[in-house]
C-alpha cells in the first residue's frame, strides 16, 4: 500500500475529527445538561431554604422558635445576601429581639415615613399578640396599602384574602384600632361557617382584640375631623342587646356586631383583667363549633360561662352569666 501523501493525510485527519465530533456532542449535551440542571436544583434548593429562614425570622411569637433554629435561619440569610447583615443586626435578630417584617407598605402620597414606621410597629405588635393567644398567624407578606381620602370601596378600610391585603383610607389611617381591625380577619373569619350570626360575632371580636391589644376602647378616636363626620368614633363601653342586630342587614350585622359582641366582650375584660380575659376570649372562638340548631349568640355565650368557670375556681362565672342576661340572652 503506498503510503498516505499528505494531501490524503489531511483528509483522513479531517473525517476522523469529524467523526469524533459527532460522537462527542451526545456527550457534551448529556453533560452540560447536568451541569445546568445541578445548577438551577442547586439555586431552587438554596431559594427554598432562604424563604424558610425568612419565614422562620418572621414568625411573630419569637418563644415558638427555638434559638438554635433562629441562629440557623440568621447565618444562612446572611450568607446568602449579597449585602452582609451588619454585626448588631444579626445579634438582634439572633436573640428574638427583632424579627423581619411581613407588612410591605405600598407607596402613595397618603403614606408619610413616619406613620409607616408607626403602622409596622404596631402591626408587628398586633401580630405577635394574636399568636401569644393560640390563633394561627401566617409569616407570608401582607401588602398595607393607605389610600387617600375617607374612603376605600365604599368602606373606611378593608381586608381582602384573595390578596392578602389591608387598605386602609388615610383619614382612618392614624387610629391604630381602625387598622387593626383589618388584620384581626386575617384570623378570625371562618374558612367553612357562612352564617350572619357567624359574622356579627366575628366583628365584635374584630373590634375587641384591637382594643384590647391598645387598652383603649374607642375605635375611630384618632380618626380625621373628615373620617369622624362620616363614621363617628364606637364606644364598645356600651350597654347595647343582642336583639338589635339585624341579621338580615349586613351592615348591622357589621356594625352593630361590632358594637355589641365588642361591648359584652369589653364588659368581661372590665371584670376579670385583660390577662384573664384575652385567653379566654380565645380560646371560646378557637373551639367555638357553630351549632346546627339553636342560637348561635346563645352558643358562643354559654361557651364564654363555661370558659369563666375555669378562672379563678370560677369566681366570675356568675357575674359573667349576668352580663349576658342583661344584653337580652337566656339560659
Amino acid at each position: 500500500m503506498p503510503p498516505d501523501t499528505p494531501a490524503t493525510w489531511l483528509e483522513n485527519a479531517e473525517r476522523l475529527s469529524k467523526t469524533l465530533s459527532i460522537a462527542a456532542i451526545p456527550v457534551v449535551l448529556a453533560v452540560g445538561g447536568w451541569l445546568i440542571q445541578r445548577q438551577l436544583q442547586d439555586q431552587t434548593v438554596r431559594r427554598d431554604y432562604v424563604q424558610l429562614a425568612v419565614s422562620i425570622l418572621q414568625n411573630p411569637d419569637s418563644s415558638k422558635i427555638s434559638p438554635e433554629i433562629r441562629e440557623w435561619a440568621v447565618d444562612l440569610l446572611n450568607e446568602n445576601s449579597p449585602t452582609p447583615l451588619n454585626q448588631e443586626a444579626v445579634q438582634r435578630l439572633k436573640s428574638g429581639a427583632v424579627t423581619l417584617s411581613g407588612f410591605n407598605f405600598v407607596p402613595s402620597s397618603a403614606l408619610t415615613p413616619g406613620l409607616q414606621r408607626n403602622l409596622e410597629t404596631s402591626l408587628q405588635g398586633f401580630q405577635s399578640y394574636l399568636g401569644k393567644l393560640g390563633f394561627t398567624v401566617r409569616s407570608d407578606m401582607i401588602s398595607v396599602k393607605i389610600t387617600p381620602g375617607t374612603g376605600v370601596k365604599g368602606n373606611v378600610a378593608i381586608w381582602d384574602p384573595t390578596t392578602r391585603s389591608i387598605e386602609v383610607a388615610s383619614a382612618f389611617a392614624s387610629d391604630e384600632p381602625s387598622v387593626l381591625r383589618q388584620f384581626a380577619h386575617e384570623v378570625l373569619i371562618p374558612k367553612t361557617v357562612d352564617s350572619p350570626a357567624y359574622y356579627a360575632i366575628e366583628s365584635g371580636l374584630a373590634s375587641y382584640f384591637p382594643c384590647s391589644f391598645a387598652d383603649h376602647p374607642v375605635i375611630g378616636e384618632k380618626a380625621s375631623d373628615a373620617g369622624k363626620a362620616l363614621l363617628p368614633p364606637w364606644d364598645l363601653r356600651n350597654k347595647r342587646r343582642f336583639q338589635e342586630i339585624r341579621l338580615n342587614d349586613w351592615v348591622s350585622v357589621q356594625h352593630d356586631g361590632s358594637d355589641i359582641w365588642g361591648g359584652a366582650l369589653w364588659q368581661l375584660r372590665e371584670l376579670m383583667g385583660q390577662q384573664e380575659a384575652d385567653p379566654l376570649i380565645a380560646k371560646a372562638w378557637q373551639t367555638f363549633s357553630f351549632p346546627k340548631t339553636g342560637d348561635p349568640f346563645q352558643s358562643f355565650a354559654s361557651a364564654l360561662v363555661e370558659g369563666s368557670q375555669q378562672v379563678e375556681g370560677g369566681k366570675y362565672s356568675a357575674r359573667v352569666q349576668e352580663m349576658l342576661v342583661e344584653r337580652g340572652l337566656r339560659f
